[in-house]
């Protein structure tokens, strides 16, 4: 039984193609959903061609940069604008960090003159002389050895209990 169409109504249903579907056997379903399942790997592997083709003229681009940047070296001699001017500024780093050096040295030189330009002379005291001789306790030096902190046990601040091990 169908209905009659009075005006410019589409059929959105056609009974007749869900006889065909449910007459289909399982192996023409199988061959069906198989081909569906070619056509998807089809397109993956269409879109992974795609991506291996970018990344290979990616590749081939830097490439043919890297050559022309070396053939135009090659050509000036080697070196560049650039290359001179962090070769002066390392030049220029090094004195003034020896400089430097040479100032530390000559200010420790001067700190440990005596008044009459003799060299100071460093006293060996005990330890435990000097302190008794200040009238304090030997103090303990700190150490900055690695200590392992014990791990807090977060399980009862969110209301997780442990069930007991038998």
């Amino acid at each position: 039984m169908d209905y009659e169409c009075e005006k410019g109504a589409k059929r959105n249903f056609e009974p007749w193609r869900e006889a065909k579907l449910a007459e289909e056997t399982e192996e023409e379903r199988l061959d069906r959903l198989e081909q569906e399942e070619a056509e998807k790997d089809a397109m993956a592997e269409l879109e992974t061609k795609a991506m291996d083709a970018k990344t290979e003229m990616a590749i081939a681009d830097s490439l043919d940069q890297i050559r022309t940047r070396n053939a135009r070296l090659e050509r000036s001699g080697g070196t560049t604008v650039v290359d001179m001017g962090l070769d002066k500024a390392q030049e220029a780093r090094e004195e003034a960090r020896k400089r430097q050096e040479a100032e530390d040295e000559e200010a420790a030189r001067t700190a440990f003159m005596a008044g009459t330009g003799e060299s100071v002379r460093r006293l060996v005291v005990d330890e435990a002389e000097d302190a008794e001789v200040a009238g304090m306790k030997k103090v303990e030096e700190p150490t900055f050895a690695r200590t392992k902190k014990k791990k807090k046990d977060l399980g009862a601040a969110f209301g997780i209990k442990k069930k007991a091990v038998l």
